[in-house]
C-alpha cells in the first residue's frame, strides 16, 4: 500500500505540469492549454470584454512570452481617434529625440468600450511641432497601484485577476512601431 501512495505522490507533480502546459503559437493564433485555457474562457464571459483587441492581449499575456505586443495600425487609427476624448492632462511633457520633438502626456482609456479592459492607462507619444499622436507605451500587467491612481474597484478586480491569473503568465509591453519610439528585443 505504501508503494501506491508513493508513485501516486511521485506521479502527481507530473500530471499537474502537463495540464498547465505552455502555450503554443500557431501562425497569429496563441493556443492556450490547461489552466490558462480555462481562466480565459472564464475572464472572456464578462460583459466588459467585449473588443477583439482585449481578447488577443489577454491571450499574449496568459501565453507567458513576455514579447513586445505591436499595435496593428487599424487598431492604432482608432487609438489616434479615441486618444484625445480620454486626456487627462492639458500639459506635454517634452522628450527631446535626435531629430524630432516628442513630448508625453498621460491618458486614462478605462472608460472606452474598445481598449478600457486593454490598455487602461498608457503613455502617449505625441510630435510636438502638430500635437500629433505619432506613438504610446504600455505595460500590460496587473500591477498595483498607489492609493488614489485607480479606482477602489478596478484595485479590487486587479487584486483579484493577479490572484488567479496562472503562474506562467507574463506582462508585456504593448506599442505601436513609429520613429519615435524604438524598440529593442
Amino acid at each position: 500500500m505504501g508503494r501506491i501512495w508513493l508513485f501516486f505522490l511521485l506521479l502527481l507533480p507530473v500530471a499537474v505540469f502537463a495540464v498547465d502546459s505552455a502555450a503554443v503559437r500557431t501562425g497569429e493564433e496563441l493556443r492556450l492549454k490547461g489552466y490558462r485555457k480555462l481562466f480565459y474562457k472564464i475572464v472572456a464571459l464578462h460583459p466588459k470584454l467585449n473588443s477583439p483587441l482585449e481578447k488577443e492581449l489577454l491571450q499574449h499575456y496568459l501565453a507567458g512570452s513576455g514579447e513586445t505586443f505591436i499595435l496593428s495600425t487599424a487598431d492604432f487609427k482608432r487609438l489616434q481617434q479615441t486618444v484625445p476624448l480620454f486626456v487627462k492632462q492639458d500639459s506635454c511633457h517634452a522628450v527631446i529625440a535626435a531629430q524630432h520633438n516628442y513630448c508625453y502626456k498621460q491618458v486614462d482609456l478605462n472608460n472606452d468600450a474598445y481598449f478600457g479592459w486593454a490598455l487602461g492607462t498608457i503613455t502617449v507619444v505625441y510630435n510636438a511641432a502638430d500635437n500629433e499622436v505619432v506613438s504610446f507605451v504600455d505595460t500590460y500587467d496587473f500591477n498595483k497601484k498607489k492609493k488614489g491612481l485607480r479606482s477602489r474597484k478596478n484595485e479590487f478586480v486587479t487584486g483579484v485577476f493577479r490572484l488567479l491569473a496562472p503562474a506562467r503568465a507574463r506582462s508585456f509591453l504593448v506599442t505601436f512601431a513609429s520613429d519615435a519610439y524604438l524598440i529593442k528585443q
